[in-house]
C-alpha cells in the first residue's frame, strides 16, 4: 500500500499562509525601497548645482540625527494609539504586538496606494496579537478617524489662526488639494449610494426569508460575529470612550507633527532659516495630496508634491535634496527598520509538550 502522508492541522495551515503573506509584504517592500532610494539620490544629485556643493558639506550630523529620530517617532506613537485602544476594548495589546502592528503598517501601505494605506495588513497583525476581528477592524477605524480629525478639521483651524492662509503659496496649494477632493467627490458619492444598496437588499433578503431557509453559512456567521464585536466596541466609546477619543487625538496631533517638522530639521541642520509653523502647514499639505496619488506608497507623486509645494520655500538648487532626505527619512527609513522588527516583533510561540 502507498504511503500517505498526515493531514495538516489547521494551525499549521495558517502559519505557512501567514509566513507566505509576509515573505511577498518583505520582497515588496524591498523593491520599492530600492527603487525609491534610487529616484531620491537621481532627484538629489540633478537639483544640486555647483555652488551649493559648500553649503551641503556643512550639513550638522546633529540636526540630521533629530531628523532621522523625528521620522522614527510616529511609528512609536501609533503604536501607543493601538494600545489606548486594545486596552479600553478589553483585549490589550503588549507594546511589542502594538509596534509590529505599527511597523506593518508602513510595510502595507509602502505596496498599496496612499488611499487605502496599510489598514489589511494592520487589522491581520492585530488578529495575530489576540484582537478579534470586529475588534481589531475598529481599532484600526479609529486611528482613521483620529488621522482624518486632525488633517480636515485641527489643521484648517491652525492655518486660519496662524493666518498661515493668506501666503499665496499656501492658497495655491490648498486650491490643489480642494480640486482634487471635488474631483474624488462623485466616486465617493457612488461608493456611500453602492453601500446603502446593498444595506438595504440585505434587510428585504431578511425580510422574505421563511423558517425553511438553508442556515447561513461559515462564512456568513463569522462576518454577523465580526459585526457584531464592532458595534459593540463603538456603543462602549460611546458610552465612556469621548476623553480616550480626545487623548488619541491629541496623540495623533504629536504623531504628525514630528513627521511635518523632519524637513524643518533637515533645513535647519543646513544653516537655513525657516519657519517650522509654516512647515509644519505645509507638509499637512502635501501628505494630504498623497493620498491621491495612486502609485504604492505614493512613490513619485510624494517628491513631485514636496517640490511642488514647498519649492519656494527652499533655496534653488536645494529643493531636491532637502526633498529626497524629507523622503528617506520619513518613509524608507521606517521600511527599512521595519523590515527588520517584523520578524524581531513576531509573538513568541511556545512549543508543545508531549
Amino acid at each position: 500500500m502507498p504511503e500517505t502522508k498526515p493531514a495538516l492541522s489547521a494551525s499549521t495551515v495558517t502559519k505557512a499562509g501567514r509566513t507566505t503573506f509576509f515573505a511577498t509584504l518583505a520582497r515588496w517592500g524591498v523593491a520599492v525601497i530600492l527603487v525609491g532610494v534610487l529616484v531620491n539620490l537621481a532627484m538629489a544629485f540633478r537639483s544640486l548645482r555647483s555652488d551649493t556643493f559648500d553649503l551641503v558639506a556643512t550639513l550638522a550630523p546633529g540636526w540630521l540625527l533629530v531628523a532621522a529620530l523625528l521620522g522614527l517617532l510616529p511609528v512609536l506613537f501609533h503604536a501607543v494609539r493601538i494600545r489606548l485602544w486594545s486596552g479600553f476594548l478589553g483585549a490589550p495589546t503588549n507594546l511589542r504586538g502594538a509596534l509590529r502592528a505599527s511597523f506593518g503598517t508602513e510595510l502595507g501601505a509602502a505596496v498599496s496606494p496612499k488611499a487605502i494605506g496599510g489598514a489589511p495588513v494592520k487589522i491581520a497583525l492585530l488578529i495575530e496579537s489576540g484582537q478579534n476581528a470586529g475588534t481589531a477592524a475598529s481599532i484600526t477605524l479609529l486611528n482613521n478617524l483620529e488621522d482624518a480629525v486632525l488633517f480636515s478639521l485641527l489643521m484648517p483651524i491652525a492655518a486660519f489662526l496662524t493666518r498661515s492662509w493668506q501666503i499665496p503659496q499656501v492658497q495655491t496649494a490648498i486650491s490643489g488639494v480642494a480640486a482634487k477632493l471635488s474631483g474624488s467627490l462623485p466616486w465617493l458619492v457612488g461608493v456611500v449610494a453602492l453601500v446603502v444598496v446593498l444595506v438595504l437588499l440585505r434587510r428585504r433578503t431578511k425580510r422574505t426569508a421563511t423558517p425553511g431557509d438553508h442556515p447561513r453559512g461559515r462564512l456568513a456567521t463569522a462576518l454577523s460575529g465580526i459585526r457584531a464585536d464592532f458595534l459593540s466596541a463603538w456603543a462602549l466609546i460611546g458610552q465612556r470612550g469621548k476623553l480616550r477619543f480626545a487623548l488619541a487625538v491629541s496623540l495623533t496631533s504629536v504623531q504628525w507633527a514630528c513627521r511635518w517638522s523632519v524637513a524643518t530639521a533637515v533645513m535647519l541642520g543646513l544653516g537655513i532659516a525657516v519657519d517650522p509653523v509654516l512647515f509644519v502647514l505645509l507638509q499637512w499639505v502635501v501628505f494630504t495630496m498623497m493620498v491621491f496619488v495612486p502609485t504604492p506608497g505614493a512613490a513619485l507623486g510624494a517628491e513631485a508634491s514636496f517640490a511642488a509645494v514647498l519649492g519656494a520655500f527652499i533655496p534653488a538648487g536645494l529643493v531636491g535634496l532637502v526633498g529626497a532626505a524629507w523622503r528617506f527619512l520619513t518613509f524608507y527609513l521606517v521600511l527599512v527598520i521595519g523590515l527588520g522588527a517584523l520578524p524581531l516583533l513576531a509573538p513568541r510561540r511556545t512549543s508543545a509538550t508531549s
